[in-house]
């Protein structure tokens, strides 16, 4: 089995996760001796989806299951570290340039026939589906931009006010979103972003930490912001809004897949169905991500958020462009040298 490719995403953070992973093998979830018939699934958050989910499927099919929820770099990493004594069997990540670097590598096996599926959100081969997904658009606090607020009007100055954007070797999104705009705008792009350094764009720290500030008022937006947990904060009383510009917004789906070995193919290939059956798909639009299940009623806060218009994303394009994009993130927007 080869190295994971999708490591290659959150090159400034590898190596730290790898030894972590390896570190703690003995420990974590599905690296101890396990029941034959018991279910071991890794995924990426939210783990309160990831924890209802495994308790909802336990008292439906009796199979017991061992839940690892960590970030999508961190489920990598682990794969990697288990390379000779594979442990899990479902996985679930918050990436869908992860899921076709797993594919691409040989590690996934095909999911059951029948599915539900979102055509846009799936391989073509079978290999993985998007259970779900969520939209990375601006974030504000009420009042403080007009609906049509468009990516023009950052990358050139034209909004008021410090804003900022989770750095992509942190948040796996905004990883997402780097790599979505330089395949679609290219050049434009990295101008755009210059500029907003220029103009005061900071980038640090993973998503929430983003929002918190924006809550706090230490800043007046963030850019490639994951909708749903600004959704989640709007539910809990905080006046955010998200603003997706009509020129498009990067969706990122969350690609489930099953390990090609795993130890219990049979519950993996059951584990799969739940995740889209109607029960499932509510609560994934309840927790406030968009549900790979079209008929499914969308959240309240997601309902007025305003049109959404995805941008096109090319998954195999993605993970060619991956290393050099994200390289090229860090070193002229993060550490500013051109």
């Amino acid at each position: 089995m080869k190295s994971p490719a999708f490591l290659d995403l959150k090159f400034p953070m590898v190596c730290g996760w790898l030894i972590v992973a390896v570190c703690m093998a003995a420990t974590l979830p599905g690296c101890s001796e396990r029941d034959a018939d018991s279910l071991v699934v890794y995924s990426a958050g939210p783990r309160s989806l990831a924890d209802w989910v495994c308790r909802e499927f336990e008292k439906k099919t009796g199979v017991s299951t061992e839940l690892y929820s960590a970030t999508t770099g961190e489920i990598m990493a682990k794969l990697q570290a288990e390379e000779f004594r594979p442990q899990a069997d479902v996985v679930i990540l918050a990436s869908p340039t992860a899921g076709e670097a797993l594919k691409d590598q040989g590690m996934l096996a095909r999911l059951p026939e029948g599915l539900k599926v979102r055509r846009e959100w799936s391989d073509a081969d079978g290999y993985y589906a998007g259970t779900g997904a969520c939209a990375l658009g601006i974030a504000l606090r009420e009042g403080s931009a007009s609906r049509d607020l468009e990516w023009e009007d950052i990358w050139e100055g034209r909004f008021p006010g410090a804003f900022i954007m989770p750095s992509p070797s942190q948040s796996g999104s905004s990883a997402e979103f780097v790599i979505a705009f330089d395949i679609v705008e290219g050049e434009r792009f990295w101008e755009g972003l210059r500029m907003a350094k220029r103009t005061g764009l900071q980038v640090s720290g993973p998503n929430s930490q983003a929002l918190t500030g924006l809550v706090l008022r230490s800043h007046e937006a963030v850019l490639a912001a994951a909708d749903y947990l600004v959704f989640r904060q709007i539910a809990e009383g905080e006046p955010l809004v998200i603003r997706y510009p009509t020129s498009g917004c990067p969706v990122i789906s969350r690609p489930i897949g099953i390990l090609d070995g795993a130890h219990n193919p049979k519950g993996a290939a059951e584990f799969v169905r739940f995740c889209f059956s109607p029960e499932v798909q509510t609560k994934i639009a309840a927790e406030q991500l968009l549900p790979a299940d079209p008929g499914v009623p969308l959240s309240p806060e997601r309902m007025n958020a305003g049109t959404l218009n995805p941008m096109p994303y090319d998954v195999a394009k993605a993970k060619t462009h991956q290393r050099e994009a994200l390289r090229r993130f860090q070193m002229e927007i993060e550490k500013s040298i051109e």
